[in-house]
């Protein structure tokens, strides 16, 4: 479940559609304050829920998009979870405040519910009037697990946007757009996709609503208009792949706690020098762990990172940093600084904390 936040008009329903058109077979369900805020054309839709608080449109995809309150937010939360999506998309307004909406979702009591991170947009043509009159903006900047800085192309010094970006987010991933084009790949793993469309194969359906919005941008194109808005000018997001032998679990804990600059999400497993091995997840600073059962001893550690702006020696060298020496004596309790991080672990301390 990944949060889009930012002030007003920076572009967070612009994004919205544009991770609607390109995530390639995806089941998006898709959370908003204003259905008509986002860009869909009505022929997309294809039915809509009753009175009330929450109005739910069912797409043709069988995504889901939701008006809701602050009250209802949490059971509109658990009903899209029940749904066969792969990702959920929660649209802040531009007045609320991330850090509420990224607590509620962290802490979301349907085990389905992964936090995705919380995806900031800044627009880069009024970001410093903004931040001068609104100045607990510095705040959601420093939040943000990955900053899209968008309208770079009418901004008068982009550059200027940027560093006042890194004044209150020194390590976020920072990607400029035009329209609010952020590469997919970023939010969405595209072999989990192409596993779950597979699966899918074979099964009555109707036009997912990325075919359909490609089509029409299909239609578009064919009417005159140009695809120019989809690229980005600078700032592609990057993958570092990193094998490497058995990691000291505590400064592991370190590596992925505190990620490299510019690294948005990290994946994969890391062995620890006691053996344990574990697959970790991470988006931004939030970090998910699971025990790998059944399997050899001796496998390495492998880790992808995924960011924009990476430096990949310095990704390389921080994660040489963790190796375990050879002559190191393995500490059975080194490996409790990563197990904190799997689902009943923060279960237990939920459990605690209540």
């Amino acid at each position: 479940m990944v949060v889009v936040a930012g002030y007003l008009g920076a572009g967070k329903s612009t994004l919205l559609n544009h991770l609607l058109a390109g995530a390639d077979g995806a089941r998006i369900g898709v959370v908003v304050n204003d259905f008509g805020a986002v860009n869909i054309d009505a022929l997309l839709v294809a039915g809509a829920g009753g009175p009330g608080p929450v109005q739910t449109v069912s797409l043709s995809n069988g995504c889901v998009c939701c008006t809701v309150d602050d009250d209802e937010l949490e059971d509109v939360l658990g009903a899209l979870a029940a749904r066969d999506l792969d990702v959920i998309v929660v649209e802040a307004s531009g007045l609320a405040e991330p850090a509420a909406m990224v607590r509620r979702v962290v802490l979301a009591a349907d085990p389905r519910i992964d936090y995705g991170g919380l995806v900031y947009v800044a627009d880069a043509a009024h970001l410093a009037d903004t931040v001068e009159r609104h100045p607990s903006l510095r705040h959601h900047l420093a939040l943000a697990d990955l900053i899209v800085l968008n309208k770079i192309d009418v901004a008068g010094d982009p550059d200027a946007a940027q560093a006042l970006v890194r004044e209150h987010a020194p390590s976020a991933p920072v990607i400029g757009t035009v329209n609010a084009a952020l590469p997919p790949e970023l939010l969405v793993d595209a072999e989990v996709l192409a596993e779950r469309a597979a699966a899918r194969e074979g099964t009555a359906r109707q036009l997912t609503l990325d075919e359909a919005l490609r089509e029409h941008d299909h239609d578009h194109t064919a009417h005159g208009h140009t695809d120019h808005d989809h690229r980005h000018l600078h700032d592609g997001y990057t993958a570092v792949d990193v094998a490497t032998g058995p990691l000291d679990a505590r400064r592991a804990e370190r590596l992925l706690t505190d990620p490299p600059r510019g690294v948005f999400r990290v994946k994969g497993f890391v062995t620890c020098a006691d053996g344990t091995r574990l697959e970790v997840h991470t988006v931004g600073r939030h970090v998910r762990t699971t025990v790998e059962r059944g399997r050899r001893t001796g496998e390495p550690t492998v880790l992808v990172f995924l960011g924009a702006g990476v430096d990949e020696a310095e990704i390389r060298r921080r994660v040489e940093g963790c190796v375990a020496a050879p002559d190191e004596p393995a500490d059975a309790q080194a490996a409790l600084s990563l197990l904190r991080f799997s689902a009943a672990a923060q279960e237990d301390s939920a459990i605690a904390e209540s």
